[in-house]
């Protein structure tokens, strides 16, 4: 059986049993989501470096530290831990940008921001756009891991996808759409709103070759507030432009 089948299969369990979680008849639930939560952090290292064929639950448990009948009580194996992975993964990311987005959602349903404020606006999220992909936190275990899904998708793609890249390419092409003057389902707006996030995850997926070419040990401080008014500068010069050309079509 393929492995996006066995996922699927196991996202069909889940949903089955809506949602609920089994904890240790012993230790509580707090012990029990300690546990889970060391194994989770755990098998994205290991399915980061070694995908998920390449992964055993034997090398997963050893990670965690657990045995393999826990691996077992507590996601029913590996493709289990691997969709546990990924709903992580879009909880982490949702509540990164679920304020922001929902924030820009509520000003552009109650009022008629001038463009000044729509650029304001396009500008504060490509800055969280910034801090989270060029920063040192935990999205270091996260890159590999969906890198390999955008390479193979799975069940666990559609996870991540659906709660997060499509929610914050909304986001990016509500505001660009308000300022080109046309439907977010335009293709043109589509395409500078993936232009806008395609730039920022390059520098990430791309991390050494651009630090290289920088000559810049990382993306902190000075180096970081510079990343962001560069990007202000593409992404203002680049809706300029397509404004204009966006008014030619229409004469």
């Amino acid at each position: 059986m393929s492995r996006a089948r066995t996922l699927a299969k196991t996202v069909a369990r889940t949903v089955a049993d809506d949602g609920r979680r089994r904890h240790p008849p012993a230790g509580g639930y707090a012990r029990g989501d300690e546990t889970r939560s060391r194994i989770i952090s755990a098998a994205l290292d290991v399915f980061g470096v070694h995908g998920f064929g390449g992964a055993s639950t034997r090398m997963l448990a050893e990670r965690a530290g657990v045995t393999l009948p826990a691996l077992q009580y507590y996601f029913d194996g590996k493709e289990g831990v691997y969709l546990a992975c990924a709903e992580h993964i879009a909880e982490r990311l949702e509540a990164y940008f679920g304020p922001a987005s929902g924030a820009i959602a509520d000003a552009l349903a109650r009022e008629r921001p001038s463009r000044a404020r729509l650029r304001a606006m396009l500008f504060g999220f490509s800055d969280r756009l910034a801090e989270l992909f060029l920063g040192k936190h935990e999205l270091e275990k996260w890159v590999l891991f969906i890198i390999r899904e955008q390479a193979q998708p799975t069940p666990a793609f559609e996870v991540i996808y659906d709660r997060v890249m499509a929610p914050v390419a909304a986001t990016c092409k509500s505001l660009i759409g308000r300022l080109l003057e046309l439907p977010a389902s335009d293709q043109e707006v589509r395409m500078r709103a993936l232009m806008l996030v395609g730039q920022v995850v390059f520098l990430r997926t791309g991390r050494e070759a651009a630090l290289r070419v920088l000559g810049w040990p990382d993306f902190a401080g000075n180096r970081l507030a510079l990343v962001k008014r560069s990007l202000h500068l593409q992404i203002a010069a680049g809706l300029a432009g397509a404004r204009r050309a966006a008014r030619r079509r229409k004469s």
